[in-house]
């Protein structure tokens, strides 16, 4: 008898893959855009006849990924140049890039987002560098149930238009946003993901968005040049280098909450001149995890400071973004110091450059620079979270990966891409007794996320009805005798309303909170620095809701984390499905409650 089976049973009975991908989003980019004009453009070509707009790099498409890893289906681009957009660019104005996402594997299109520009400042995010998604230019609107999308985006926008006959290549960045959802095995019943066209982070986490970059150039006789290789952002660190994370840099006493890693460095006094190593693909401000690219000259004498980049082995350089300022930070357009390289004084596109150099004048005392460039080379990955490995979208029937503690107690499997819990009745954590835990050994500070949906057999909420049924996730002590756990959830509590339940379990002595809770469904949160545990829970893509702060300097280093299902009563008639369960590694307690 399979899960669905025991389900239908029991209801019966109560009612009676980054650098390729690097590659690949290099390649699309390039798509979008150069500069046109022999007005406007320096070092153009003259084809002395109608010129066309192609593609550079080989691959044009890159993955659409649903969650972390989910494959879920392609964005693909092309250049249609018989297109007429004089109404959009003026007379005589052809050719628009084709944009496409095509789902696959039974995912639907729900709404896609996109945009384009030819540099980062072009894909609209906050300071933190998080999407604005509702800034991006193009958008499907609801689409639900389609397979297929395509923008056309006219190549006048990107520098490209089809009415002059010399342009520039051009470097093109965008970015694909998608809403999918999947019929599950239940009438009426999906999976839903955030889906993202891949390539590198627009901020430290996938959820914050994605980039990737392609080359677009005029057809000219000569073929055209290689494709870049892998690309990451790179920053110079100088002595005393400041990180953006956990900084102070506003001085009001508190962590001025930027979310990427980077330096700014200073006090510069006048008359200095240094060298300093930039880093690229750092994550955490740890320069010993990172690639050494280059070395930074900086001279600052009189009113004037010079910045010049010499590389290290073969990189090459697609952008700088610099700041000098007597602030550590530049401004944005609300007045906040800000780490987004697109507001910094010096924005410059490069077209894979060895060496630069740039003057500043009109400056005067103590300086700060924060020097930013997107470097590219062989060699050159992004960093790594040592627990991404651990996260388990559920699209596979195995669950050898997890450890499942108390098995009798439940039943669990994988079904229709969600981890499934039924458990047995009067199975409950309450002081020695252990219900089931489905987990993985973590080390360290750490995250853990999941969706769940917790009803009744028959697909309703848990309240009213018998008491103490609950789904969530626990922190656990693998090596303790009696429970030394936290676990957090939604259910019933022996309440007429469903609640949200945190739980925390010394020795078999517990603290329990309970706070309302509306539906079936809930996105919740246990993260873990130093002795703090805490806990937070949402609706999908709504704002994280504190639940929980304590303190539990007793339990180990390394802990067994993942989701639990009981019922404490004689009649259990739960379900609980975790869509997914995803990990990561906290470098500081704020990352506990953003994305």
């Amino acid at each position: 008898m399979d899960i669905k089976e025991i389900v239908f049973a029991r209801q019966a009975g109560v009612q009676g893959s980054m650098k390729g991908v690097a590659l690949l989003v290099g390649g699309m980019l390039s798509l979008l855009g150069s500069g046109c004009g022999s007005d406007e453009l320096e070092d153009t070509t003259d084809f002395g006849h109608q010129r066309l707009v192609e593609i550079a790099d080989e691959v044009t498409c890159v993955p659409l990924v649903a969650g972390k890893e989910i494959d879920a289906g392609t964005v693909c681009a092309s250049i249609d140049n018989t297109v007429d957009t004089s109404n959009t660019c003026g007379t005589g104005a052809t050719g628009v890039m084709n944009v496409t996402y095509a789902t696959t594997g039974g995912w639907e299109l729900e709404r896609a987002r996109m945009a384009v520009g030819v540099g980062l400042e072009d894909i609209p995010t906050n300071r933190r560098g998080k999407a604005k998604l509702h800034l991006f230019p193009y958008d499907s609107g609801d689409v639900t149930g389609a397979t297929e999308h395509t923008f056309a985006v006219p190549l006048c926008q990107l520098g490209l238009d089809g009415a002059y006959d010399a342009c520039d290549p051009v470097l093109a960045h965008i970015s694909n946003e998608a809403e999918l959802r999947k019929p599950k095995k239940k009438p009426g019943k999906y999976q839903q993901k955030l889906a993202w066209g891949d390539g590198e982070l627009l901020g430290r986490r996938w959820r914050q968005g994605k980039y990737y970059t392609m080359e677009l150039q005029c057809v000219a006789d000569e073929p055209p040049p290689p494709p870049l290789a892998g690309c990451e952002t790179a920053y110079a660190h100088g002595p005393g280098a400041i990180c953006f994370l956990g900084a102070d840099l506003d001085g009001d006493g508190e962590d001025d909450g930027f979310a990427n890693w980077g330096w700014t460095n200073g006090p510069i006094a006048p008359g200095t001149s240094t060298s300093w190593p930039v880093y690229a693909a750092v994550g955490g401000c740890d320069p010993s995890a990172g690639e050494l690219v280059g070395n930074l000259a900086v001279s600052y004498s009189g009113s004037v400071a010079t910045v010049t980049f010499e590389r290290v082995g073969d990189v090459l350089l697609d952008e700088e973004q610099i700041h000098v300022g007597t602030e550590p930070l530049p401004r944005d357009e609300d007045g906040a110091l800000s780490i987004n390289p697109a507001d910094a004084a010096v924005v410059v596109d490069l077209d894979g450059v060895t060496t630069s150099s740039h003057t500043i004048t009109g400056l005067s005392g103590d300086i700060y620079l924060s020097y930013h460039a997107i470097a590219c080379g062989d060699g050159i990955e992004p960093p790594s979270d040592p627990l991404a490995s651990l996260t388990d979208e559920f699209q596979t029937d195995s669950l050898a990966s997890w450890n499942i503690h108390n098995p009798q107690t439940a039943t669990v499997a994988i079904d229709d891409g969600a981890l499934v819990m039924v458990p047995n009745p009067n199975t409950w954590w309450y002081m020695s007794d252990e219900a089931l835990h489905v987990s993985k050994l973590v080390t360290g500070n750490f995250a853990v996320t999941t969706r769940m949906e917790v009803t009744n057999l028959a697909g309703g909420p848990t309240a009213p009805g018998a008491p103490y049924r609950i789904g969530g996730i626990m922190v656990r002590d693998p090596g303790s005798a009696d429970p030394n756990t936290y676990h957090m959830g939604i259910g019933n509590m022996n309440q007429p309303e469903v609640v949200t339940v945190s739980k925390s379990t010394d020795d078999g002595y517990s603290q329990i909170g309970t706070t309302p809770w509306t539906g079936i469904e809930a996105e919740m949160r246990i993260c873990r620095f130093g002795s703090t545990v805490q806990s937070f829970v949402r609706l999908p893509e709504q704002p994280w809701a504190w639940v929980d702060d304590i303190q539990r300097g007793d339990l180990p280093s390394t802990v067994a984390v993942g989701p639990i299902a009981y019922a404490g009563t004689a009649e259990p008639d739960l379900v609980a499905e975790a869509d997914y369960v995803h990990f990561q590694t906290v470098d500081k307690i704020e990352d506990c409650w953003r994305d």
